[in-house]
């Protein structure tokens, strides 16, 4: 692992996560290549011309029936192959789709903070159970301690 290097992309996915209008929860993703390039980015929101309508932001049911996944985003959004490539995600893992997303286009690992949070553990038990299904064994998956990764850049 290039400590540097993931703290820098996991710092840019959450830069990323905080252009998404979702009210609830915030998730951006930061695509690299083997030479520490950046493919591509991507937040979650709404579709390209589906205006951002509070409408859809605050009914939580028609906001996930709508929403892109920040994962999704970068995947779509990449110019060129991802094969081999790493994606970040902040503030937490890819859901089941979306792993089974990063699975099929050929990524090579997943780097994406621990999940700090119970409640939100619980609220996505099954589709994080998924993932893990989907990936593990398949892609190297790296769950960090994302704050003390920041304490390290120095190193």
């Amino acid at each position: 692992m290039h400590i540097k290097w993931d703290t820098r992309f996991m710092a840019l996915a959450e830069l990323v996560s905080s252009w998404s209008k979702d009210p609830s929860t915030k998730v951006g993703a930061v695509i690299a290549d083997e030479y520490n390039r950046v493919v591509s980015v991507g937040y979650n929101g709404l579709p390209h011309g589906l205006p951002d309508d509070r409408g859809i932001l605050d009914d939580r049911q028609m906001r996930l029936a709508c929403t892109i996944h920040a994962e999704e985003n970068a995947l779509l959004f990449a110019n060129r192959s991802v094969q081999d490539c790493r994606i970040y995600t902040y503030p937490v893992p890819p859901c089941g789709l979306c792993a089974a997303k990063i699975l099929q286009s050929g990524m090579s690992e997943v780097v994406a903070p621990k999940i700090l949070s119970d409640d939100f553990a619980e609220r996505w038990k099954d589709s994080l159970k998924a993932s893990r299904l989907i990936l593990e064994g398949r892609v190297k998956v790296n769950l960090i301690q994302y704050i003390q990764l920041l304490t390290k850049l120095d190193d």
